[in-house]
């Protein structure tokens, strides 16, 4: 009789935490409004997407997609903390829950998708290469052959210049950054930079001694465009808060913002040193 007592007891606590733990689990935007603030995770080296600045001499993070956060989180009704890292340790930080979401010019391709929960794409651009005045014309993926490329480490174009390109990796020149990139161009330690046309048309209003190919490679990875990362979320944890950010990205496609914030930025980003 005390086992069958004891084994009613033991079903009516399972039932009433179970009960308890399902009634106090928060989705994200719940979570998220009630610290009244979103963290962003960010990789400011790759304007006019998000880069720093320098204002009443302070350091600041600033671009079109600070400005699309800054967004999210009006509409949320929060505020924005932005924690700054390597772009090949966002998607990590947001699994550690270290942040709240990524904007960093991230491609939602079908690898990440398994990692982690994509808004809906909020720009698309095209990659090209960069080379030095100098150099020869890239005419074809053979003229890549003996060449050694720089691409940004953790970026589609690391894995798109390995499977695509076929490039061995001692042809590859993997960096955290894309100033660093550049300037192993300009030093002639590279050949060449693969990079989104965005990025590339500031670089060629800073710098003299370089220009953009005329050779454009197939299966661009950054046809896939670019969105919003989130921690992979488990039953639909996620969709409140993914319908309230593909709201704010369908206002601001309407609108065109995205394309005025960055023509914007590019120009704060060719006159900063």
């Amino acid at each position: 009789m005390k086992k069958l007592v004891l084994f009613i007891t033991s079903i009516i606590t399972v039932v009433i935490l179970t009960a308890c733990s399902s009634s106090n689990t928060k989705n994200k935007l719940q979570e998220v409004k009630e610290k009244n603030k979103i963290v962003l995770g960010v990789s400011p080296d790759y304007p006019p997407y998000e880069f720093l600045t320098t204002e009443n001499g302070n350091k600041k993070v600033v671009g079109a997609d600070i400005y699309l956060a800054e967004q999210v989180a009006k509409k949320l009704g929060v505020q924005v903390e932005i924690q700054q890292m390597a772009f090949d340790s966002l998607i990590a930080a947001l699994n550690a829950n270290k942040v709240d979401m990524v904007i960093s010019g991230v491609n939602p391709t079908e690898e990440r998708k398994k990692a982690v929960d994509f808004s809906d794409v909020y720009y698309t651009s095209k990659g090209i290469f960069v080379v030095n005045k100098d150099s020869e014309e890239i005419k074809s993926v053979a003229d890549l052959k003996n060449k050694k490329i720089g691409v940004q480490k953790g970026s589609t174009y690391e894995t798109y210049a390995k499977e695509q390109l076929k490039m061995d990796d001692k042809n590859i020149q993997a960096l955290t950054d894309v100033p660093s990139l550049l300037q192993d161009l300009k030093n002639k330690k590279i050949d060449a930079v693969l990079i989104p046309d965005d990025v590339a048309k500031i670089a060629m209003n800073k710098y003299t001694d370089i220009k953009i190919s005329s050779f454009t490679a197939d299966n661009d990875p950054e046809a896939t465009g670019m969105a919003i990362v989130f921690k992979k979320g488990k039953n639909d944890s996620n969709k409140e808060l993914l319908e309230q950010v593909n709201a704010v990205i369908k206002e601001i496609q309407d609108q065109k913002a995205f394309e005025k914030e960055l023509d914007k930025y590019a120009k704060v980003a060719a006159q900063s040193e």
